[in-house]
């Protein structure tokens, strides 16, 4: 059945270009033809044309079909035509880790809303839970005094915090004053003692 040249390019997935750049002028002489349809004129190729194009592009032999003219290098696929496939492939795969890569962020990423939204929920019931044993006036009263003992243990244990820390500076007070003193004693001594020296030499010499 005879194709376009864009029905075959749609068909093997390359471009309408590459398609005529197979296209020989033997190519065109054996398979070629022109067809007419509401007045315009389309270049088809033949059934056998079309084959020699898959096998071409999919990298089977069809030189048997040929024609002297026509050797197996003419139809196997170029070097230009398998890098450019390779390129394909390998963004592909470049695509593909991407896309799996964004696929376990976004998975880990709805892991962490819903725990949130879990821990949003036990705050609320709690809250909720909380609301409505406040209305039970023996819960309530048990809350109160509950909470008026530990206001006190705070208070306590602020007081006390406080408390050490002024004893705290008042003992670095008295341990600088006492270091002062110990140093001034050791000096006056030093005088002390450095005086009777001199005395006692004094006392010699005469």
């Amino acid at each position: 059945m005879s194709k376009t040249i864009k029905e075959i390019a749609d068909e093997l997935g390359v471009s309408k270009t590459a398609i005529r750049n197979k296209m020989t002028d033997d190519f065109r002489e054996k398979w070629v033809q022109t067809s007419t349809a509401n007045g315009v004129q389309t270049l088809v190729i033949t059934e056998e044309g079309v084959n020699a194009l898959k096998s071409i592009f999919r990298g089977g032999n069809h030189t048997a079909n040929l024609g002297a003219n026509f050797t197996e290098n003419q139809f196997a696929p170029n070097e230009d035509f398998k890098a450019e496939l390779k390129a394909k492939n390998e963004q592909i795969e470049s695509l593909q880790k991407l896309l799996d890569q964004s696929q376990q962020l976004l998975l880990s990423e709805q892991k962490k809303s819903q725990l949130l939204i879990e821990s949003h929920k036990t705050t609320i019931k709690f809250d909720d839970y909380l609301a409505e044993q406040l209305k039970n006036d023996d819960f309530k009263q048990v809350f109160l005094k509950e909470k008026e003992k530990l206001d006190k243990q705070v208070a306590l244990y602020q007081a006390k915090s406080r408390e050490a820390n002024q004893t705290a500076k008042e003992n670095e007070y008295w341990a600088i004053r006492a270091e002062k003193a110990f140093w001034f004693a050791a000096i006056l001594a030093g005088v002390f003692f450095i005086l009777l020296l001199i005395l006692g030499w004094i006392y010699l010499t005469r």
